[in-house]
């Protein structure tokens, strides 16, 4: 949909509307807008209902803020598929992984207050917790605060209780507990890798410095002084309330309505509230004249201090609209049958967030166009940042070549670097789809160019000692692992690994969520296609994504989640 509007008239658009909180219903918003803004939004909501009915999803939440100033915010579907009431601005919704976000706000007040060092030890807090490590006897020691909120510490995704498959939601202390039992997949602050775990520990740190539960501290410190009436983390408030969407995944007639991830997942929220949030990160942490996030908190919090695209609990985007650069900030989230996108760009001063009871990719899409056609409006159309015409490129020699060459993995990903005739590479991240050409820049520089046009940056990584290479990637998220390629030379064939080869199953909230096989290659054990590089003890193995495959007890475990023999 075309929409334009100038600076002038883009800043003026918001003046004459009410504050957050102000307007409770949705109607009202929306036909308070402008014409143009008005415009912009009735595109937005057509393409959520055909969303919606695409990809079944049942209920939708959005809120979209501008200066301070919620310009919409409105409710689709119905909390239930069977006599659900109408979902509305106050509907709750769970936000999954979007509450690291509120997770990294509730710890820097809590550093505010002199209650916690984002750069002292864990062991300072926790003196008697262990994880276990291939890499260092006493990995914790080298654990901060700001490692675990960054996904620098290296842990796993899942905890061996308590996870996104388990049938059971036993209560946080059981789960956090559980974390002493999972290995490392990297020395601490090596790299970036998303996890679960790091934000679940970190909360629990806070609540033993702070002396109270986590729940309470957010309604304490954070919901209660934003007047987010209808948030909460805990379990007992949002279960009691009637206004609440139920989550829809495909294969389960029902889906589990509490989750044991606590800190990493467990905040349920309304579009209302999303935007009163919104406006308070699009303020640097003010709310009604008072600064509640400290500015250098907030700093910290988006500082990206560590490198990559993660801060602390929030993500970025670099982009370019006109002549200026802008940067977009954000947090997905996703599990348990919802989803959401919660995104804000200070340049513009403008938010939005969508809430979606089944995670679909139609719903991460949600607030796109809005966010892209304001951009453009405020600074000139979206240009790339670096076209891939101003990059030198060089020829790699055939070793180098080599080195590339073969299969990687990645979060939720299986990619190949394949080369053709002239030498030249090329990325395939989906199985039967034409990759992308992979520019050489410098022996451990390369980079793919995206549909919009930008440049994506990867640095090569070699092996060392048992950790294969990888790429890294500028946008954390598509980072690889390499797993095999022409030079790998045979494995040890060890005869005792024939006790474990075959197929196994891996339950997800009781029933069947897939079905993986071990199998022998060239000499080495392979599970469900990624390559156990390294066998620490008998049994106990390790994945070249650095995960932990483990033989050893009465039930074998791959990521902390249990393979049933098939």
């Amino acid at each position: 949909m075309a929409y334009t509007l100038n600076r002038r008239s883009f800043l003026a658009s918001t003046a004459a509307l009410p504050a957050v909180g102000l307007v409770p219903a949705s109607a009202a918003l929306a036909a308070a807008a402008p014409a143009g803004m008005a415009s912009l939004i009735d595109g937005e909501r057509s393409a959520i209902v055909s969303a919606m009915a695409g990809s079944r999803i049942g209920a939708t939440a959005v809120c979209l803020v501008q200066d301070g100033t919620p310009q919409w915010v409105e409710g689709f579907g119905h909390t239930t598929d069977v006599d659900g009431q109408a979902v509305d601005a106050r509907t709750l919704f769970s936000i999954q992984s979007t509450s690291k976000h509120f997770a990294a706000v509730a710890v820097l007040l809590a550093v505010q207050d002199g209650l916690l060092d984002l750069d002292a030890p864990i062991t300072r807090y926790l003196p008697a917790f262990t994880v276990n490590s291939r890499f260092e006897r006493a990995p914790q020691e080298r654990i901060t605060l700001r490692l675990l909120l960054a996904n620098r510490a290296g842990f796993t995704h899942e905890a061996p209780v308590g996870n996104n498959y388990d049938a059971a939601s036993p209560d946080f202390e059981t789960h956090v507990r559980s974390i002493e039992k999972t290995w490392l997949r990297f020395p601490v602050g090596e790299r970036y890798r998303y996890s679960n775990l790091g934000f679940d520990l970190a909360g629990h740190i806070l609540e033993r410095a702070v002396g109270m539960p986590y729940a309470q501290w957010l309604q304490t410190r954070l919901f209660a002084p934003l007047g987010m009436q209808d948030s909460t983390a805990d379990a007992a408030v949002h279960q009691a309330r009637a206004n609440r969407a139920r989550g829809l995944q495909e294969g389960h007639a029902e889906v589990p309505s509490v989750t044991p991830l606590l800190v990493s997942g467990g905040v349920w929220t309304s579009a209302r509230d999303m935007a009163t949030y919104l406006a308070f990160m699009l303020s640097g942490g003010r709310h009604a004249g008072r600064q509640l996030l400290a500015p250098a908190s907030w700093k910290q919090m988006h500082g990206f201090g560590l490198g990559g695209d993660y801060g602390l609990g929030v993500m970025r985007t670099e982009r370019r609209y006109g002549q200026s650069p802008v940067r977009l900030l954000h947090h997905r989230g996703g599990g348990f049958g919802f989803g959401c996108v919660f995104t804000y760009c200070v340049e513009a001063g403008v938010g939005f967030a969508a809430m979606f009871n089944r995670a679909t990719s139609a719903g991460y899409r949600f607030g796109d166009a809005v966010i892209d056609q304001l951009l453009a409006a405020r600074f000139g159309p979206r240009a790339p940042r670096l076209p891939a015409s101003a990059l030198a490129t060089i020829h790699p020699t055939p070793a180098r070549v080599r080195a590339f060459v073969g299969h990687w993995i990645g979060r939720n990903v299986r990619a190949q670097i394949r080369s053709d005739d002239e030498g030249r590479l090329h990325l395939h991240r989906t199985e039967g789809e034409p990759g992308v050409a992979l520019g050489v820049m410098d022996v451990d520089a390369v980079f793919t160019v995206d549909a919009e046009g930008e440049v994506v940056n990867y640095r090569y990584h070699a092996a060392t000692g048992d950790q294969p290479a990888h790429l890294e990637c500028a946008s954390g998220e598509e980072s690889l692992d390499h797993n095999d390629g022409p030079d790998l030379p045979r494995g040890p064939d060890t005869p005792q690994w024939e006790r474990w080869l075959g197929r196994y199953r891996i339950d997800q909230w009781g029933r069947s969520s897939m079905v993986v096989e071990v199998e022998r290659r060239s000499g080495w054990l392979y599970l469900d296609g990624t390559r156990l590089v390294v066998e620490t003890e008998p049994g106990l193995f390790f994945t070249s994504d650095g995960e932990a495959v483990d033989f050893r007890g009465p039930v074998a475990t791959w990521r902390n989640l249990r393979l049933q023999r098939v």
